[in-house]
């Protein structure tokens, strides 16, 4: 890289740094010399306090920019407000000043309680506001803040917009909505549902009675102890579920999908890695070019993909289906009828007992199957190009080769469910599984 592109990147990253300052308050960009260089000056702090008594409305919403709020309920019927503020400039005489000016706005009416600042009238900005209050716990409370954190607890409702700062809920008794971007999204002890949206930055969820519906395009999603169903819209997140009672629904693309101890699960990735474990119904699973991997699925199980490996263990529904390309499938505990289709990779299948149709198709695919012992089931096995082999007591009712390789066996019990197991350029192979049906 030549000298001056390199020069170029540094003034580039220091512009970044400078606007990032001043957007956050820090610097004022007026290039006078009264307060230093770009008018980064010193911290000063200074506050102000008062009640503001009952009858109050039942809603409060607060509005500020480039600063923090922290709200709490209370077992009160007043308002404590303190407002405080955080001025940079060259010496205190001088912050004080713009302190004087500085102040926030209370608009009262039958409904709703308003607080915001005059920061609109100055020019020059090198400052921040911060509203801490206590209210009383049946508060509706609306917050629309930038560049700092919020923090909300114990109110009947909340809704947060906070898009460059941090939000942190908890003890919600109504319904909850956060927004963010660029920061963390963090709420627990939510008493009914709760709806999350982050652009930019992690969403974390715990304790939530009610349902949940998060979307996060970038950085983690993790959603612990929920009531209610959840759905997550993860763009490009790692996606993390845990013990959530009702259905969940997720989309993701690029990072991982985990689930444990959910009710029924839908998901529809691209290029990520799905694992779920302790599926109390259902799991659908789409994805590409990367595994899926499942544990203890109380449901019926469906995988549908390209490039994907499967892996199931302990499917307890009726049904199983899976299609895949290029990649192994192996599937073991389970007595469902089965649909299995798999261009180009290898399937390997131990089933607990047979009593539901089995039909099982490979293309360049050798396909093992371990038979329950005792098991009478209709078999027919056809291989092109390949080679069927039978590993169980007794012979088979049928076993011919002429380019095509095929075998049946139990044909007198021809009533029963069957299993079909078909494929091209590969090896069937039959074996005897250990252990009880």
């Amino acid at each position: 890289m030549r000298f001056r592109e390199v020069l170029l990147v540094i003034v580039l990253l220091l512009a970044g740094v400078a606007v990032y300052q001043a957007q956050t308050g820090k610097w004022d960009l007026h290039f006078g010399w009264e307060d230093g260089v770009f008018g980064l000056g010193n911290e000063y702090g200074f506050e102000e306090s008062r009640t503001i008594e009952a009858p109050l409305p039942a809603a409060l919403e607060i509005t500020n920019s480039h600063g923090w709020v922290e709200v709490r309920g209370a077992d009160a019927e007043s308002v404590q407000l303190t407002f405080k503020k955080r001025v940079w400039r060259k010496d205190e005489a001088a912050a004080r000043e713009i302190a004087d000016k500085l102040h926030y706005k209370l608009d009262r009416s039958p409904d709703r309680l308003t607080l915001s600042t005059n920061r609109d009238e100055f020019t020059r900005r090198n400052f921040e506001t911060g509203f801490v209050l206590t209210v009383p716990r049946r508060m509706t409370v609306k917050i629309t803040n930038s560049y700092g954190a919020v923090r909300i607890e114990a109110v009947k409702e909340a809704n947060v917009r906070n898009l460059h700062g941090e939000v942190f809920a908890s003890g919600i008794d109504g319904p909850c909505r956060l927004e963010s971007s660029y920061e963390t999204i963090e709420a627990r002890n939510l008493k009914a549902g709760c709806e999350a949206v982050n652009k930019h930055a992690s969403v974390t969820l715990s304790e939530v009675t009610g349902d949940v519906r998060v979307e996060a395009p970038y950085g983690h999603v993790r959603i612990e102890d929920a009531g209610g169903k959840a759905e997550v819209t993860g763009g490009h997140a790692t996606v993390e579920l845990r013990r959530v009672q009702g259905p969940v629904s997720i989309e993701s693309s690029y990072e991982d999908v985990s689930l444990s101890e959910t009710g029924a699960a839908r998901v529809r990735a691209r290029h990520a890695t799905v694992e779920a474990s302790d599926i109390r119904g259902d799991l659908d699973v789409q994805t590409t070019y990367e595994p899926v991997t499942a544990r203890n699925v109380a449901g019926n199980f469906e995988v549908f993909g390209n490039n994907v490996r499967v892996t199931a263990d302990g499917v307890g529904g009726r049904e199983i289906s899976v299609t895949t390309t290029n990649e192994d499938v192996e599937l073991s505990g389970f007595t469902a009828g089965l649909k299995v289709s798999v261009r180009h990779g290898n399937i390997t299948l131990r089933p607990n007992a047979l009593g539901s149709p089995m039909d099982v198709r490979g293309e360049y695919s050798t396909i093992d199957f371990f038979w329950p012992a005792g098991a009478a089931a209709p078999l027919e096995a056809q291989s092109r190009g390949g080679t069927v082999s039978w590993g169980l007591p007794g012979k088979p009712s049928l076993e011919k080769s002429n380019g095509t390789s095929v075998l049946k066996a139990f044909v007198e019990n021809a009533g029963r469910p069957g299993v079909t197991l078909s494929t091209t350029y590969g090896d069937i192979r039959i074996e005897e599984k250990s252990g009880k049906i």
